[in-house]
Order: structure tokens, then sequence, then C-alpha cells
């Protein structure tokens, strides 16, 4: 019983050393950084949404966060579903709404915000043109987010390459 014990143990010892070798360095709760906001990016799902799909599902890193495609397809309305998504555009029971460019691009996406304005936009669900964020954006649950982590979001997708991609719609 104690050699299996020991075996355990060193497996799990070998198993923690491998995976902690090849994770991302850890950013602290609380920094302000690119790094902490990429982080937090990736454990909010937002490429889920906001990246374009490649034809096999995989997201399309080329235009990571870009939103959705300008003249893709929209989902179609289905009795009695309800949720329909099709490449960043979804149709619910609320209506239609379009994954939006959430890039460094100064006209298309969100490079000319002030940190005050992304701020505002995630706490109230609106931006400052007035547009309401639809669903599944949830802005609710971020609304709840400390300040300093929204912060580090919005400094990293200020580093995010820009994209001219135009989401226009609801």
């Amino acid at each position: 019983m104690k050699t299996i014990l020991i075996s355990v143990a060193a497996v799990a010892a070998l198993a923690l050393a491998a995976c902690s070798s090849h994770s991302a360095p850890a950013v602290a709760a609380g920094d302000t950084s690119a790094a902490r906001g990429a982080q937090l990016v990736a454990l909010g799902g937002c490429n889920d949404c906001h990246t374009p799909r490649l034809p096999g599902g995989q997201p399309d890193m080329n235009r990571a966060l870009s939103g959705f495609p300008e003249g893709g397809p929209l989902p179609p309305t289905v009795e009695g579903t309800d949720l329909i998504e099709i490449n960043g555009a979804f149709r619910g029971p609320w209506g239609l709404s379009l994954a939006r460019n959430i890039t460094s691009d100064k006209t298309n996406g969100i490079g000319s915000w002030t940190q005050q304005e992304f701020l505002t936009t995630l706490r109230t669900g609106k931006d400052s043109s007035g547009h309401v964020l639809q669903p599944p954006m949830p802005w609710q649950g971020l609304a709840q987010v400390p300040d300093a982590d929204l912060i580090a979001i919005y400094n990293y997708l200020m580093t995010v390459r820009p994209s001219t991609n135009k989401v226009t719609g609801p």
C-alpha cells in the first residue's frame, strides 16, 4: 500500500511539474496589465463570439476579436428554437444580434474608445453612441467585475491587431 501511495504521489508531482512548465506565467488579480487582460479575455471566452471561425469550427485567429464577418450569412428564424448562432450572429427570443469588432481599430473596432467609455459601456450595457449591448453579451455579469480587471481587459484589447471588419446591424 505504501508503494502505491508513493507511486501515485510521484506521478502527481510529475504531472504538476509538466503542466506548470508549459502554462503561461501567472498574473496577479488586481494587475491591470495587458497580460492580465489576455488571461481574462481567454477565461471569459470572448473569442467564442467575437472571433470568426474557420470552416472546421476552429477560431480564425488571423481575424481575432473582429466580430461578425461583414456580409456573412445570418441565422434563420426557426420557431421553437431558443438560440441559433452562425459565426458571431445570434438569433434568439430577443431578435438578432451581431458580435461586435472589439479590436483596436479606431474606425470599426473600439480603438477610439477611452478607458472610461469602455468601463461605462460594460457597466451600463450601452455604449456612448447609445447602442445597447444585446444578448448573448454578458454585460450584466461584467458589470460586477472589479475595475482593475476591466481595465486589464481594455489594455489587452488595445493591443489586439486592428481589423477593418465593419459590423453593422443590431
